[in-house]
């Protein structure tokens, strides 16, 4: 099964989503995707706009494979699992969110092989494969559960000094 969230922020995020019907096909199915508040509509997807905590979690923990946007909440649930997510931030520039915090943590992330990171939906098969190839290869470890916590404890951090407004 293959898990896509594009999270609940109010800006679309067509950028993911037209990626997604271009390779649907190809991707382990079934393919649920949690699209928000962007249209979207895909034959060979079942959609949902939002889901509940507890739905979103069982997506998370029985997918074969995760696609999503790069919101901290999400990819922490990923790692949390021993998944290795696919993520795409979104971008001020593109209208689809309202700072680049997302490429940032991403980039993070990608760096310390947490996370499979496209810029471009053009990348999104290649990075499937990729994240395919690592699946079973990540361990859980309580190294990898302080990584988590000090991820975690950062954006809190970050969160309370920023007013998005």
């Amino acid at each position: 099964m293959t898990f896509v969230s594009v999270g609940n922020a109010r800006q679309p995020f067509k950028r993911l989503l037209e990626g997604i019907v271009t390779i649907a096909s190809r991707l382990p199915q079934p393919v649920i995707v949690q699209h928000g508040h962007t249209p979207f509509g895909c034959s060979v997807c079942k959609s949902v706009d939002f889901m509940d905590m507890n739905e979103f979690v069982q997506n998370v923990r029985s997918a074969e494979l995760l696609i999503m946007h790069a919101g901290a909440g999400s990819v922490i649930h990923a790692i949390e699992s021993g998944k290795v997510p696919v993520v795409m931030p979104r971008r001020v520039s593109l209208a689809e969110h309202v700072d680049d915090h997302q490429v940032e943590f991403a980039e993070a992330l990608s760096e310390a092989g947490k996370v499979v990171m496209v810029e471009n939906p053009e990348e999104l098969e290649d990075a499937v494969k990729k994240a395919l190839s690592l699946k079973g290869l990540i361990k859980l470890s309580g190294k990898e559960s302080r990584m988590v916590s000090l991820v975690r404890n950062k954006l809190t951090e970050i969160a309370t000094k920023i007013d998005v407004r």
